[in-house]
């Protein structure tokens, strides 16, 4: 094991304990409290509680601000050609 462990946080194991129960110990008809609570929601605050529990599984996209300025210029072939004859030229 590399580093140093993490404290024992009481109040951390308390909270992962209840979470554990609320999510996944069934308690009336085979439902959990988190299923009988989002069975008595709208439809649309079931959603928004929905969108709101995801915010912990999804990472958050941060705002990247780019000003990239930038000079198209394409050559063509003969721009090119025309290019590097005018430098042997000025090499001789």
């Amino acid at each position: 094991m590399k580093g140093t462990p993490n404290k024992d946080n009481p109040l951390k194991g308390f909270i992962r304990a209840h979470s554990e129960k609320y999510f996944t110990e069934p308690i009336e008809n085979g439902l959990t409290q988190f299923e009988l609570d989002q069975m008595s929601l709208t439809a649309d605050d079931r959603v928004s509680a929905e969108l709101r529990l995801l915010e912990f599984h999804q990472a958050k996209l941060k705002a990247v601000d780019a000003n990239i300025n930038t000079h198209n210029v394409s050559l063509t072939i003969e721009d090119k050609l025309r290019e590097l004859c005018e430098e042997e030229e000025d090499g001789e």
